[in-house]
């Protein structure tokens, strides 16, 4: 090696140090803010970029009504339905096809996050196209913040670190930004964890319940919980008589059994709204299965043959093969031991949670987005263990957003 070129190489690994160095010395909210903030221009920029090919691109049905500005671009697809909820509330009829089924409409839609635009409106007087990226974006950061803390906990600062990176600046971080219900679901259900982790099931009651209004696939917390008293109750038995960490006493247990009944409840509360309302027993569900129409037809729903079905509708047998590889690699990968570095809560919830999107979701353009909640799995260790692996994630991070902002954005739905 020639001497300008060892200088070169010892300069720059001198350059990564102090950004590494830097990189460290913050303190932890304002690290996750800085990746945060430069995750959100990097979305900015690309929505942007994407925004004056709508009128090419963008299918009809993606926005209602003339207005094709930038802000009604942020609230396009499911962000209609957000909005017509936000201002009208639901139907209590359900619209019906040609042929008398039920059509899609905004009961496959949950609440919480379009009264909390409906609050913050009618409180500012700001238009929905505003309000809803503005709650998307407050709640993207808190949900960023709390995955930071449930990573750094258990697999450290570094793992913490990459984890946030991946999270706000990966294919899918623009839809911390749009007016879904994406970032405030991820929110709760990151701080539910943590209030799991803690022990406050008051907390933890509150979030589970209000993630059970904001997005289908709440009631994996209250799995999780069992799961998780299960296992400290056997442990109890094995050393009972004697003063442990796995102590669980009687006080507890009833906390633990009133946290998961509550959060379950609430899990199934709304089929059962939606059923009062419209009069119609299957609302939900037949609401929920219209989405599927495009891709296999009309069906009967039975859980955990979704993903078998459209395998086998559109790949024969290979697909189905693909399909029990994934159920058979995905648990292994969990119980890997870099994995279950990230702790028992988080690996327990990432099993229940993907139990929930393979028993009842059709894989669709939207299933990408259904497994955000999994983000704390960007903190393993093993991901990130060679610098080969952390380059070539961080490319795929940052050139598969404008790919997934183009197919899913613009040619959607996401």
């Amino acid at each position: 090696m020639s001497r300008l070129d060892g200088t070169l190489t010892e300069s720059i690994a001198s350059g990564r140090r102090r950004v590494l160095d830097l990189a460290t010395a913050l303190p932890a909210w304002a690290a996750v803010l800085l990746v945060w903030t430069g995750g959100r221009i990097v979305s900015t920029f690309w929505l942007a970029l994407a925004f004056p090919l709508i009128g090419r691109a963008l299918p009809e049905n993606a926005i209602w009504g003339n207005d094709h500005g930038f802000l009604n671009f942020l609230t396009a697809w499911d962000g209609q339905y957000y909005e017509q909820i936000s201002v009208h509330g639901y139907p209590t009829t359900l619209p019906l096809d040609a042929a008398g089924h039920v059509a899609q409409n905004a009961w496959a839609f949950l609440p919480a996050f379009p009264f909390t635009i409906r609050m913050l409106t009618a409180s500012t007087g700001v238009p929905f196209d505003v309000g809803a990226p503005a709650i998307a974006l407050l709640a993207g950061l808190l949900a960023t913040y709390l995955l930071h803390r449930l990573v750094r906990d258990r697999a450290g600062s570094a793992a913490a670190m990459w984890a946030v990176f991946f999270f706000t600046c990966g294919p899918l971080s623009f839809l911390l930004q749009v007016g879904y219900a994406e970032s405030m679901f991820l929110a709760l259900v990151f701080g539910a964890l943590l209030a799991l982790d803690r022990r406050r099931y008051g907390l933890l009651t509150v979030l589970g319940v209000v993630a059970a209004f904001t997005r289908p696939g709440a009631l994996a917390i209250p799995l999780v919980l069992g799961v998780i008293a299960l296992v400290r109750w056997i442990r109890a038995r094995r050393t009972e008589g004697v003063r442990s960490l796995d102590a669980f006493p009687v006080a507890e247990r009833v906390r633990v059994v009133a946290a998961g009944v509550v959060m379950v409840v609430a899990g199934f509360a709304w089929p059962l709204i939606a059923a009062h309302v419209t009069g119609s027993p299957n609302a939900y569900l037949e609401t929920e299965m219209s989405w599927w129409v495009n891709f296999i037809g009309r069906v009967d729903f039975m859980p955990l043959t979704p993903w078998f079905l459209i395998a086998g509708r559109w790949l024969g047998v290979g697909g189905i093969l693909i399909v029990v590889f994934l159920l058979v690699s995905y648990p292994v990968w969990l119980l890997r031991r870099s994995t279950r570095r990230l702790g028992f809560t988080t690996v327990v919830f990432s099993a229940s949670y993907a139990l929930y999107v393979f028993a009842v979701s059709l894989p669709m353009a939207s299933t990408p987005r259904l497994l955000m909640p999994l983000a704390p799995l960007f903190g393993s260790p093993e991901l990130v263990a060679k610098p080969w692996m952390r380059w070539t994630l961080v490319v795929c991070a940052v050139l598969g957003q404008p790919v997934l902002v183009a197919v899913l954005w613009l040619l959607g739905p996401p």
